[in-house]
């Protein structure tokens, strides 16, 4: 019998190779997830290349080998391999016939496609493993269940919930008796004085169940607070300790998708997990109850039961295959979406409103054309199960009416039997339903789990006090993934307390990944940053950070009023110190001229801003806190020149010590030291006109621009 490939959705937009990866090597026995695979090679931006991947299998102990290959050619190759997919993605062929082809792509499912569409998506190149003499394998590893984590913290209120549903449930236990109580000694016996006891029996069974209903009810919309609290409350706060590269792979619709399928779980969870231990103590008390009224009718439901659960329980597989496509398809409409809302103003000013609409339409579709798929075909199993319950009492009439007719059964009994039946059932399906919804919530657990499965950032350390301002670089290299090229190569570079250095070079050169090093969002491969002579490692990186002021590209204003985005989370910081860091940015006076001056509500990303206003809210932003060092990557690059020179003659008046990226290398002439880069390397550092006397690269770099400027006035 042919193994199956375990399937391995990406969680990143760039992961399909390691996730291709991860299921051949799930194949041949060594199982290992996505996040440890990310935590040993790293996250590429970019994706991986297939010698990248035949050098990842190289440590697992597999042999890879790349092929061009026609089609008709790949029946020779062994299964399973990887394929090149539309020119941009990887997918793993697991079975080839004359007709059809089943792939497993981690962007969405397992899938069986004709040998036309397969035809059309293959790009050529096919990437097959096998496993050399020491590969070993490796068994799954039992993962920490963090649903269950957090179910268990709820221990107290889930017994309360539990006691009040076992004596709701009694009532269940009740009525078939009462049933055949009244038919026998009843209404078979014309016995008309046990009527006013009847009615104050029904009466106090309805106020019971009225009353023990209102509690559970309490109970559980406690219990889903509780687990809403318990559930985001960690994954939100392992979200925002997790390392910045972490963000930077994935989209934000996706991640709010995440982050808002926690409702879809405490809805399951709170309804679910206590309906399963209910429901079986129920199936047992009625199993005894109904064999002890006839074993055969008892037998003869608990086989229509057992056909019923069977065929939902071996249709699960597919219930939960559908699960995992709609859950992926919403989060790609979610993510594509809020892009597009993010980048409105580009698809406006491209006229590209039909273009986007039509591709967001594309995707809606697919997504709906799944849910439709889920929908059908719950309904179809939910249609069969309702039909056996409703004909089973039919069933029961008919066949132990023969046994009433016999007189070894009364009809009260009969009646009672076939109502216990019906009480035996609900929980059966219950049980069924339960299992299934499980499967579903597996389909938003996975991302919730990945999430928390990553690598966070540091915490703790050694508190940096009194900050002096000094940073030392000590032969620093950074790549972001194993395979990839180095964007820093041995950068060593020392900065003085109020010293004031400037780093400029060409695009590409590594400028703003050394000033995100700097800030710790990044850490080295290699080599070592200090501060004050401390190594960054040894220090909690939230002191770190507090102390250093940082516009980088990046760095945008929130939704909220002026001041509050000045002193941002800095509650204690004075408005005379937020107008003081205004003016130092040459914003005052605009924010002045602003309806409301600095309580003016600004947009999300200060959309209602122009770009060189917004620079100079964040260039305040950076200055409010008086930090020892200010670290700035093209932070006066929408600047007009006069607002720009006015900038720099007040940056100039700080003491602090002062890390300024540019472009514009008339903006970094009086820096106390001009640092040179090319290719993440440094290769020239000096004042300015010592690096103009040496006629190097700052050489060529500043006579371009001052050519280009000296052109532009002679055509205005």
């Amino acid at each position: 019998m042919r193994k199956k490939i375990p399937f391995i959705e990406q969680m990143e937009h760039s992961e399909c190779g390691l996730a291709c990866l991860a299921m051949v090597l799930g194949y041949h026995g060594y199982h290992i997830t996505l996040t440890e695979l990310r935590n040993q090679f790293g996250s590429s931006k970019k994706g991986s290349s297939l010698y990248h991947l035949i050098e990842m299998g190289k440590q697992f102990h597999m042999t890879g080998r790349a092929y061009r290959a026609e089609v008709h050619q790949l029946p020779e190759l062994l299964m399973p391999y990887i394929v090149f997919w539309e020119y941009k993605h990887y997918v793993v062929v697991e079975r080839m016939d004359k007709k059809t082809v089943t792939i497993l792509d981690p962007s969405s499912s397992r899938r069986c496609i004709s040998k036309e569409e397969f035809q059309t998506a293959y790009s050529g190149y096919v990437l097959t493993f096998e496993p050399a003499d020491k590969f070993t394998p490796q068994p799954k590893k039992r993962r920490i269940n963090l649903l269950l984590i957090h179910i268990l913290k709820q221990r107290k209120l889930l017994t309360h919930l539990l006691l009040a549903s076992l004596l709701l449930q009694g009532v269940g236990l009740i009525t078939p008796k009462l049933t055949q109580w009244l038919t026998d000694q009843v209404i078979l016996k014309e016995d008309s004085s046990q009527w006013s006891v009847m009615g104050y029996s029904i009466l106090g069974l309805y106020l019971f169940h009225q009353l023990f209903s209102l509690l559970r009810g309490y109970l559980i919309a406690k219990l889903q607070t509780s687990m809403d609290m318990s559930l985001m409350s960690t994954f939100i706060s392992k979200l925002f300790h997790l390392n910045f590269p972490f963000f930077e792979s994935r989209t934000s619709g996706d991640l709010i998708f995440r982050a808002n399928s926690n409702i879809i779980i405490r809805q399951i969870l709170s309804s679910r997990v206590l309906s399963i231990i209910i429901d079986l103590i129920l199936v047992v008390g009625y199993a005894v109850m109904m064999f002890s009224l006839h074993w055969k009718l008892a037998l003869m439901v608990i086989l229509l039961c057992m056909v019923v659960s069977g065929t939902l329980f071996f249709s699960s597989r597919l219930l939960r295959k559908l699960s995992d496509r709609h859950v992926s398809a919403q989060t790609k409409t979610q993510s594509y979406l809020t892009e597009s809302i993010y980048g409105i103003c580009d698809i406006k000013i491209l006229g590209a409103e039909k273009k986007v609409l039509e591709h967001w339409r594309n995707l809606f579709t697919s997504q709906l054309e799944v849910s439709q798929k889920q929908t059908v075909y719950t309904s179809v199993l939910d249609t069969f199960s309702s039909g056996i319950q409703l004909s089973t009492p039919l069933i029961l009439l008919w066949i132990g009416s023969v046994y009433v007719l016999q007189g070894t059964f009364t009809l009260g009994q009969l009646l009672g039997f076939s109502a216990l039946a019906v009480s035996f059932m609900i929980p059966i399906f219950s049980i069924v339903t339960t299992y299934s919804q499980f499967l579903v919530l597996g389909s938003y657990t996975q991302r919730l789990q990945d999430v928390m499965e990553s690598k966070s950032e540091e915490q703790g350390g050694r508190a940096l006090d009194d900050f002096k301002g000094s940073i030392e670089l000590d032969n620093v290299s950074f790549t972001y993934d194993t395979f990839g090229p180095n964007h820093l190569t041995a950068v060593s570079l020392q900065i003085k307390p109020g010293e004031k250095v400037a780093i400029v070079g060409e695009s590409g050169s590594g400028k703003s990944t050394l000033a995100k090093l700097i800030n710790g969002l990044y850490a080295p491969t290699e080599g070592r940053i200090k501060f004050d002579g401390i190594a960054m490692e040894e220090l909690d990186l939230n002191t770190v950070r507090r102390q250093i002021g940082t516009v980088l590209q990046e760095t945008r204003l929130f939704h909220g009023t002026v001041l509050d985005n000045i002193r941002l989370f800095h509650d204690n910081i004075s408005v005379e110190n937020s107008i003081s860091a205004a003016q130092l940015a040459d914003i005052h006076e605009d924010i002045l001229k602003q309806p409301i001056g600095y309580n003016t509500m600004i947009s999300e990303g200060g959309i209602n801003f122009s770009g060189g206003q917004r620079q100079r809210l964040l260039l305040a932003r950076a200055l409010v806190r008086q930090a020892k060092l200010i670290v700035l990557d093209e932070a006066t690059s929408a600047l007009d020149a006069l607002s720009e020179s006015r900038v720099q003659e007040n940056l100039q008046r700080l003491t602090c010590t002062q890390v300024i990226i540019a472009h514009r290398l008339s903006t970094v002439v009086h820096a106390d030291r001009i640092v040179v880069m090319k290719d993440g390397r440094i290769v020239e550092m000096g004042q300015h006109q010592e690096l103009l006397d040496r006629e190097g690269l700052y050489y060529q770099l500043y006579k371009n621009q001052m050519g280009s400027q000296q052109n532009e006035l002679a055509n205005s």
